[in-house]
């Protein structure tokens, strides 16, 4: 009896024995493991892998953008979660790692340096010949700010501005200009005003299409309550202006609105206009949140 205890005994500690050196050999070897670091849109990688002579990334943005560098750079386009692997591999040994990368985009800030909107996509282009003064926007939204980087050329003065905000995304309901843009529009909040002036507000619409102009309220917040905005400046040929709309104004936002842009000039003839007025395919531009 004796013996087969021993016995059993020496069986248990051969058993702990394999089973701990299967372990260590377990963490030996190819193993493939990353961090990052991100700053607005791009991403540094840092490839911790041991024991790997080929890497293979993908980006998890369902782009098909790949790299098989060790440790790459990497600009995503749009804010949100993805889940980035790494497949490290020496000869016939491979092993993957996988974690979800958090981009928040970038940091914007109303200053007058535009270096911070260097990633960011342009949200509409102007066709060329069409617009007026107004060419392009970019577009990023924040928690409290809908932020927007406006070029236009250098005939672009400012001195009226009107953002129409189809916030309920229904172009059936709110303000329609149908003879801007015929396809849809239908404006719930139209912010007006004067970058020269400094004058303005922001007023919002009943939501009967009916009522047309005069369902417009008086203004629910000042220009100045509503909007920052920096100096108009020439970059590379092309004048800027960035400016921010506080969204605490504009009720519950999921998703996206749509919007246009218009410049008049102060006796309130149009002078441009994003997207370009009077095309029969005309609608608001889309401003994803």
């Amino acid at each position: 009896m004796k013996r087969e205890i021993i016995n059993l005994t020496w069986i248990a500690i051969i058993m702990i024995l394999t089973v701990s050196c299967k372990k260590e050999k377990d963490n030996e070897g190819t193993k493939a493991v990353f961090s990052y670091v991100t700053d607005g849109y791009v991403t540094n990688f840092t490839n911790f892998s041991t024991d790997a002579t080929t890497y293979e990334w993908d980006f998890g943005d369902n782009s098909g953008a790949t790299s098989t560098k060790k440790s790459p750079q990497y600009v995503y386009k749009t804010k949100g979660k993805y889940l980035v692997s790494l497949t490290a591999k020496k000869g016939d040994i491979v092993s993957t790692f996988k974690d979800t990368v958090n981009i928040l985009g970038p940091n914007i800030k109303i200053d007058g340096d535009f270096t911070d909107w260097e990633h960011v996509e342009y949200t509409y282009v102007n066709e060329d010949n069409q617009g007026g003064t107004l060419r392009a926007v970019k577009t990023f939204a924040n928690g409290k700010y809908l932020n927007f980087l406006l070029e236009g050329t250098d005939q672009m003065v400012l001195d009226v501005i009107v953002v129409h905000m189809d916030t309920d995304k229904n172009p059936d309901t709110g303000y329609k200009i149908d003879w801007l843009y015929p396809v849809a529009s239908g404006t719930d909040y139209k912010l007006e005003g004067s970058f020269t002036g400094n004058w303005g507000g922001l007023a919002k619409h009943s939501g009967n299409p009916a009522d047309g102009w005069n369902g417009f309220s008086s203004d629910i917040a000042s220009f100045d309550e509503t909007i920052l905005y920096s100096p108009p400046k020439t970059v590379e040929g092309k004048k800027l202006i960035e400016f921010s709309i506080d969204r605490s104004f504009l009720g519950t936002l999921n998703g996206s609105l749509n919007f246009c842009i218009i410049e008049n000039s102060s006796s309130y003839t149009e002078r441009g206009s994003i997207p370009a007025t009077g095309l029969p395919d005309g609608k608001y531009a889309i401003y994803p949140l």
